[in-house]
């Protein structure tokens, strides 16, 4: 597709356009005169897994607060860089440089900014945020840290993705949906999730998938300070009563589910330069508190630290 196009604008509009489920939205651009960049078969089963391979020339692309929006909260980005030459990546203040045979890793809801110099090629990962939360792994904690990428854990998850962008178009949908799962479980493995990954069948794995769109839809509708079980239920089409024991077998419940979505909200927009115009209390009600003391009491419980002071740690307080 990309072949004749000379014009770096249009072939950063066109790329962007193709590798729209890997990361949705992004000002692209070029280093250097060579403008090259295309990309590979994207391995899907039902939009919550995305895989991609991408080769480049001195590409610069920066996702800022105009590009960001609710959704992005449902997915977590990896880079695998399987290139010659490193790449960099920032975010939240943070600064990564991912060298040949390591990874990175970006929360979709925060601005990114992204390098890659002559003889990029990279492995593209998008994977749903609601597995790190099932993980025990927190991506706000994991974004531009530098990742283990030293086990045998690595060398296969990184071996079997690209065998999925080869191979992954033609398996039939069973087949997908498999290799989809195993994809999954080898992430968890190496990013070191908490009693390993489980899988599930039957009647287990129905239950599963339910609670996990429960939870995905009230952490959606979190921010909205008139937020109830009722409205949520109806949103699912469900009896509030279902949901609540659905919640409830899991250990949770609709208020804990609420709370911990406004403080991961929260949380992203304290550490994220881009919001540092936005005072303290804007975040609170931002994120559907009604009072400031009530969000700075609940933070502080939540992460031992108040939203001051970790604005003051990450560099990000708003001007005077």
């Amino acid at each position: 597709m990309l072949d004749g196009m000379t014009d770096p604008a249009v072939r950063a509009r066109v790329w962007a356009e193709c590798f729209e489920q890997i990361v949705t939205g992004m000002d692209m651009g070029f280093a250097e005169d060579d403008a090259r960049i295309i990309g590979t078969h994207k391995f899907l089963v039902n939009e919550t897994v995305a895989l991609g391979e991408m080769f480049s020339s001195s590409f610069v692309g920066a996702r800022t607060r105009k590009h960001i929006n609710r959704d992005d909260e449902d997915h977590v980005y990896l880079s695998f860089n399987i290139g010659q030459t490193n790449q960099i990546g920032r975010q939240l203040g943070r600064e990564i440089d991912i060298a040949p045979g390591q990874a990175g890793l970006v929360v979709l809801d925060a601005s990114t900014e992204a390098i890659a110099p002559n003889n990029g090629h990279c492995i593209s990962l998008k994977l749903p945020n609601a597995l790190f939360r099932e993980w025990g792994l927190s991506p706000v904690d994991l974004a531009c840290r530098p990742l283990d990428c030293t086990g045998a854990d690595y060398q296969l998850l990184t071996g079997y993705a690209r065998l999925l962008i080869a191979s992954g178009a033609g398996l039939d949908e069973g087949s997908a949906a498999d290799a989809t799962q195993h994809l999954i479980k080898l992430t968890g493995r190496w990013l070191g999730a908490k009693d390993g990954v489980q899988g599930a069948n039957g009647e287990e794995a129905v239950y599963r998938a339910r609670l996990a769109f429960i939870r995905q839809t009230i952490s959606k509708q979190a921010l909205d300070p008139e937020i109830s079980l009722d409205r949520v239920a109806r949103r699912l089409g469900m009896p509030s009563r279902t949901v609540q024991h659905m919640l409830a077998k899991a250990g949770e419940s609709f208020s804990q589910i609420v709370m911990a979505a406004r403080l991961r909200r929260a949380r992203v927009y304290l550490l994220d330069p881009v919001y540092a115009d936005l005072s303290v209390a804007d975040i609170a009600f931002r994120c559907g508190f009604l009072d400031v003391s009530s969000f700075y009491r609940a933070f502080r419980a939540a992460y031992d630290i108040t939203p001051k002071a970790l604005r003051e740690q990450a560099g990000s307080l708003p001007p005077e």
